[in-house]
């Protein structure tokens, strides 16, 4: 059994932002969790110099707008369709909620960061039926979106092998990189710039940590990757000037499993990244920093 690797604890004084979490968020059973207020104040203590959460639907839309009139400075979010959110949303409702996200993106451009969390998800949509609707709703977000002056924010899902399509053996989908290369397809179909475009907790393969820096796509590291070898392994290639950071909370805790994450355990994606990338954390901090602050063109104050 390979001995576990013990990576330093985050410095102190370290200045962060977290790109992705969810908060508020429908919170899970029995969870102890801080309150959402809690976290932000405790997040902003720490070294957070800004917050951004992603909405997937309209009910977490429409829960960031209300906490957002509690008047929180350097907080922001990204306005979502999220690919499970296509595979799990009930028939009877989807279309008229649908039809409110549209409305609301077509009409408020200058309340949110960017498009996200939108893409492709095969261990959700595990046959060929809803992976096509996961391409279709896809396209048609691009479609929709596609001249506005905003980023987009991907999340990018491929079907493990035990996921694969039994019933479409030969399936273009049924590869370890079958989902990466849809979407890299889409996004050159409606020839949308890859700095435009965060590739959300970055889970690989991991040749693609270098292809896709190369290529001007942004990576976004999870807290996760201070705890589990995996997500450190598919980003220690990737250029500091291409990778931000992120918690995706309450999920992907830096060394637990469950839905028990905060933003700032944000830190700990500094600490697994000067790991991987054999440098000082103060480093990371600075330029992941500045890369979010540049992708998502984010002007603050602390």
């Amino acid at each position: 059994m390979p001995k576990k690797v013990l990576i330093p604890e985050p410095e102190d004084n370290l200045k962060y932002i977290d790109v992705h979490c969810h908060m508020p968020f429908p919170r899970p059973r029995n969870d102890q969790l801080p309150t959402d207020q809690e976290q932000i104040l405790n997040y902003f203590k720490l070294g957070g110099q800004y917050l951004i959460t992603s909405t997937i639907d309209m009910h977490t839309l429409n829960l960031t707008l209300a906490f957002m009139k509690e008047g929180y400075k350097n907080f922001g979010f990204t306005c979502g369709w999220a690919p499970q959110t296509v595979t799990y949303s009930p028939k009877v409702k989807y279309e008229t909620e649908w039809r409110k996200w549209v409305e609301f993106i077509q009409n408020n451009q200058e309340k949110f960061l960017a498009i996200g969390e939108i893409g492709l998800d095969f261990h959700h949509a595990k046959t060929l039926e809803k992976r096509n609707k996961q391409i279709y709703v896809f396209k048609q977000i691009i479609e929709l979106t596609k001249d506005y002056d905003k980023p987009y924010v991907l999340h990018v899902r491929n079907a493990a092998e035990h996921e694969f399509d039994r019933n479409n053996p030969k399936h273009r989908f049924n590869k370890r990189d079958g989902v990466n290369k849809e979407v890299l397809n889409i996004l050159k179909e409606f020839n949308i710039s890859p700095k435009k475009v965060l590739w959300h907790c970055f889970s690989g393969p991991e040749d693609y940590g270098r292809t896709l820096p190369n290529q001007g796509f942004i990576i976004s590291v999870p807290s996760s990757a201070y705890g589990f070898n995996r997500w450190r392994r598919v980003s220690k290639n990737s250029p500091l000037e291409s990778i931000v950071t992120e918690t995706d909370s309450y999920y992907q805790h830096p060394y637990k499993r469950g839905p028990i994450n905060v933003p700032s355990n944000v830190r700990y994606c500094i600490a697994a990244i000067a790991y991987s990338h054999n440098v000082p954390q103060k480093l990371v901090s600075e330029r992941t920093v500045e890369n979010a602050k540049r992708f998502f063109k984010l002007e603050f104050e602390i």
